[in-house]
């Protein structure tokens, strides 16, 4: 995920994920033939082409690239009403799998917001899903993008852990500015425990303090609660807000026992506080950034 690696479970599986890199929106990867994909982009391109700017009268379809046979690029007005906003969107097909990225720039940034697309799309490969690159760069469900360099990037997912239905992790990695931080994680639960009053006196605080993970000082909170059926789970969360910088952002990861089904009934949680604690120990504490392998020097 981004950057960064964590061990789960075997046979845990990802249940939901977003993405950004460099301000581009990664959408959901689709398997498609590349008849499929030529038929979705030329469709794509016709919608665009035929739909008319209100403030214009042109169409919004602004310009249309095509770098090599399985790429293509358009910049169309974001909305029928609007000449102030741009939107760049950027499909790639590789070995039966269909790529879309999508961007927002400045009305007057279109020329350096397809330049942008048309690099991430060059550094786009699709790695099995068992491949854990050497390379550097940024991974994404389906995807990875080489590149030595930080760049503005977000990741955020979910885990289902595998053997516990009622389980599941969930990793937020996001650029945080010094000037944005927040209170510190435990001075925020404070609070909230002055705000719930009496209620606070059904919720079990299992362990809180800061903890270190790897490089990361960060703080985490434990706590068992019931739910609205009156069945316990947990709640399990530690943070890091970070140094402000591209290569130390802020992370947050939560674990949470006792999830409700797909009905929105509660689940009975399947694990002890005892083996909640010793899954989130292990899982959080093999949270790290990715080995990579040194780039090889390019020429001038």
């Amino acid at each position: 995920m981004g950057r960064f690696l964590i061990d789960v479970p075997a046979g845990s599986t990802l249940s939901g994920g977003n993405y950004k890199y460099d301000f581009i929106r990664i959408e959901p990867v689709k398997a498609m033939t590349k008849e499929e994909f030529g038929a979705e982009v030329d469709g794509f391109e016709s919608k665009l082409r035929s739909a008319v700017n209100e403030k214009t009268e042109q169409s919004m379809l602004l310009k249309s690239v095509q770098p090599e046979n399985r790429t293509r690029i358009f910049a169309a007005w974001s909305a029928n009403f609007s000449i102030y906003q741009i939107s760049i969107f950027g499909y790639r097909w590789i070995n039966g799998s269909r790529f879309l990225f999508q961007k927002e720039v400045a009305g007057d940034k279109q020329e350096q917001g397809i330049l942008r697309m048309q690099e991430a799309l060059s550094r786009l490969s699709s790695p099995a899903d068992t491949d854990i690159s050497a390379d550097p760069g940024y991974c994404f469900a389906g995807g990875f993008i080489a590149n030595p360099h930080w760049r503005n990037e977000e990741t955020s997912l979910d885990i289902d852990i595998a053997g516990h239905p009622d389980v599941f992790l969930s990793v937020w990695i996001y650029p945080l500015a010094s000037s944005k931080h927040d209170r510190p994680l435990l001075e925020r639960m404070g609070g909230m425990v002055q705000f719930l009053g009496n209620l606070v006196t059904s919720v079990r605080v299992l362990r809180k303090g800061d903890r270190q993970v790897g490089p990361y000082p960060g703080q985490e909170h434990l706590a068992s609660a019931p739910g609205s059926n009156g069945m316990r789970g947990h709640a399990f969360v530690w943070e890091t807000q970070g140094d402000g910088t591209l290569d130390t952002p802020a992370i947050k990861i939560e674990l949470t026992t006792g999830y409700r089904d797909g009905k929105g009934n509660q689940q009975k949680t399947s694990l002890t506080d005892k083996e909640a604690m010793k899954l989130w120990d292990d899982v959080l504490g093999s949270f790290r950034l990715r080995p990579v392998r040194d780039p090889a020097p390019t020429a001038q």
